[in-house]
């Protein structure tokens, strides 16, 4: 298949006759035009299709970031959309064919997901495309800060006390052993939501969601990555990003990302979560920032 077809088939950010320094980030922009009245039916396909072989190729190591940005059509250019793939060099870009396709016949092999009855020629056109040299850029990647020496007996014992057995009871939808490892003073923030809760309010939520994954007969996992960890040994403050998975018994595994601050308090002997807030950013967190963080065996 030409390569530029089958860019285009993907919604790709196709970018033709591209030079790149070497080792340097490639991007490629799409320009898309959404057609009158099908915004909903435009962002619910990028979603639900560009953005999710993206998000494996990600993980996979074929790009190294990826855009979607929405402006305002005018007189200096007719489109609402652009979309930018990073690829870590000229040669993975020349690699995306080959990358892509087993990614897209996994994902989607009876073809793209759609909102409704409209097929994509319905609700948005390729308006055009732009070719790229890069000069010079900068990138400010997520900074990993080093424990001070004294907290590193504590972390680990909060990774025995809080995390292990919080991924444990997750991959056994375990409420209890969950809701052990919490204060009875305990304090959720859910920033996306923009709530509050204490012990009681969030235990009842979390059986009925573990309840629920127990009924549906799905199994989760949930990973961590920390970018700051420190204690003094009576408390601890702990920040970093999770990784959520979802794999129902039948159909296509879900992934979320969200960004997390965790107050813990040492009680009788044993840490217990205090403070837990967590969010998304707008659904700005993702694979990228998860592996920018460090592992809990890190430290």
């Amino acid at each position: 298949m030409n390569k530029n077809v089958f860019l285009l088939l993907f919604g790709s950010l196709l970018c033709t006759g591209l030079f790149a320094q070497k080792n340097t980030t490639v991007w490629v922009v799409d320009f898309v035009k959404v057609k009158s009245g099908h915004r909903a039916e435009t962002l619910f396909f990028y979603e639900n299709n560009w953005k999710l072989y993206r998000d494996t190729a990600l993980e996979k190591g074929y790009i190294s970031g990826y855009r979607l940005l929405e402006t305002t059509s005018d007189s200096l250019g007719d489109f609402d959309l652009l979309l930018m793939t990073a690829y870590p060099d000229s040669a993975a870009y020349a690699q995306s064919e080959e990358h892509f396709q087993p990614i897209l016949k996994t994902l989607r092999p009876g073809g793209p997901k759609l909102a409704n009855h409209l097929k994509p020629t319905d609700f948005r056109e390729n308006a055009f495309f732009k070719s790229c040299k890069t000069i010079f850029s900068a990138d400010a990647d997520r900074q990993v800060k080093l424990p001070p020496a004294e907290s590193l007996p504590f972390l680990k014992e909060l990774n025995r006390d809080i995390w292990i057995p919080f991924m444990e009871a997750y991959a056994a939808s375990d409420a209890d052993k969950y809701l052990a490892l919490h204060t009875a003073d305990f304090i959720r923030a859910q920033g996306d939501a923009q709530n509050t809760n204490d012990l009681a309010g969030y235990s009842e939520r979390t059986r009925a969601g573990f309840q629920r994954g127990k009924e549906q007969g799905g199994k989760t996992s949930i990973e961590f990555r920390f970018f700051e960890r420190f204690s003094n040994g009576k408390t601890a403050s702990e920040r970093g990003v999770y990784k959520y998975t979802y794999m129902p018994p039948a159909g296509e595994p879900w992934t979320g990302y969200g960004q997390f601050h965790v107050f813990s308090r040492k009680e009788n002997g044993c840490w217990k979560i205090a403070v837990d807030y967590d969010s998304s950013e707008g659904r700005t967190v993702g694979g990228a920032e998860f592996r920018a963080g460090k592992r809990m065996e890190d430290w």
